[in-house]
């Protein structure tokens, strides 16, 4: 006796509801493993007096202070530890016991003068990333964007702003945009090096201008291959005297915008401005320039920092249309690994066709990111075509192997 599709539509809502269900349950686990980390750790500690007491206090203390350590510098991502080193003991520096949320001691003994301990240790990582966080300092595992600095500079003897990426190099250096890439560095932050691309990187005519537009900059970031591009500029004012005949005042003001180059989406926006006074015209609007420039890169490099961190953190309802649902077998499969996928939650049936289902789904990032996942996924005899992607749309073909 043949099936309808009536009895099919039932068929597949049943299953996604139970499904559905499931993977709530297992995402609410996922979310608590995640929430610390349990690492196993040895500590030290000298024994005065023959003072065997305080003496395991202490080892136990260094080791847990040695179990939070660790945790936070898995956190740091490695190429920009050496440059985020301090700013890293001075956050987490007397603050240690903070972060541990239950520790047993697993074995103990005497040995001399020195009492050892192995301890396992439960470190909470919400707490450590949010002390990152707060201390401009990238974490969460996440590898470092590179970035793309165009920002162009006219100072009081320029005729026209110069900038790097022209057909011709600049003459003299950009003050302002050498101190800004400078502080962006001192943060741990990967800025694409200016002096090489325009050695080595034929760049379109259409680029040749001081005040490229977001879209002409986020097009240039693409082809250089970067994940942020900074695109503005810095001018200089020299005021009246502010002392006498020769000192002379002068104002570097940065305007510059952000942009993530997989979305066009505008992450950081700074305007900064700096004031110095000299007698040395040359003198005095360098330093303004610079001086600006740098607390441009400042402001700038901790706004980057927060958005970087936020960007796999804000959930998107994404929605999926799925063809080929007819094979339920296949359809299955499909909604188990998207269940799986770390960051979704909450599917919802939106629409149910012959041979096509279109459901929608929590998810902490964009369609790009999770069509990017789909494609690392194992299907065995399920075929996945995903042959359309928009900013939180996908289009999805099931085919049999």
């Amino acid at each position: 006796m043949p099936v309808s599709s009536k009895t099919i539509i039932r068929f597949i809502f049943i299953i996604l509801c139970f499904f559905a269900f499931f993977a709530h349950s297992v995402n609410l686990q996922a979310e608590n493993q995640i929430a610390t980390k349990t690492v196993v750790v040895i500590g030290t500690g000298k024994i005065y007096k023959e003072d065997s007491a305080s003496a395991r206090k202490q080892a136990i203390e260094n080791s847990l202070e040695s179990a939070v350590e660790s945790v936070a510098l898995d956190l740091i991502p490695p190429e920009s530890l050496h440059q985020t080193f301090q700013s890293f003991n001075q956050a987490l520096y007397g603050q240690t016991s903070k972060f541990i949320q239950g520790y047993k001691v697993l074995a103990e003994f005497k040995i001399k003068d020195a009492y050892r301990v192995m301890v396992e240790a439960n470190v909470s990582i919400a707490g450590l990333t949010k002390l990152m966080s707060d201390a401009r300092i990238m974490s969460g595992g996440k590898s470092l964007p590179k970035i793309l600095v165009l920002i162009s500079e006219q100072n009081l003897e320029d005729t026209s702003p110069k900038y790097w990426w022209g057909k011709k190099a600049a003459l003299g250096e950009i003050f302002s945009v050498s101190a800004f890439i400078e502080t962006m560095r001192s943060k741990g932050l990967p800025v694409l090096d200016h002096p090489s691309i325009a050695q080595n990187t034929r760049l379109d005519d259409g680029y040749d201008k001081p005040d490229l537009d977001e879209k002409q900059a986020v097009n240039l970031g693409l082809n250089l291959k970067a994940d942020i591009v900074i695109v503005g500029k810095t001018t200089i004012d020299q005021a009246q005297n502010i002392m006498g005949k020769n000192i002379k005042s002068f104002k570097g003001v940065v305007s510059a915008r952000a942009f993530r180059t997989d979305t066009d989406e505008e992450i950081a926006a700074i305007t900064k401005s700096a004031v110095t006074a000299n007698a040395d015209e040359t003198i005095g609007a360098r330093d303004a320039l610079s001086t600006a420039g740098s607390l441009a890169g400042d402001t700038m490099a901790g706004q980057i920092i927060d958005a970087w961190q936020r960007k796999d953190e804000q959930t998107n309802i994404i929605v999926i249309v799925v063809e080929g649902t007819d094979n339920l077998a296949n359809f299955e499969k499909f909604i188990s690994i998207i269940n799986k996928i770390s960051g979704t939650k909450n599917l919802q049936i939106k629409e149910l066709k012959a041979n096509e289902t279109v459901i929608s789904i929590a998810y902490k990032g964009n369609a790009k990111t999770l069509a990017d996942t789909l494609m690392l996924k194992s299907y065995g005899s399920v075929g996945i075509n995903i042959y359309e992607v928009s900013k939180n749309h996908l289009k999805v073909e099931l085919i049999s192997g």
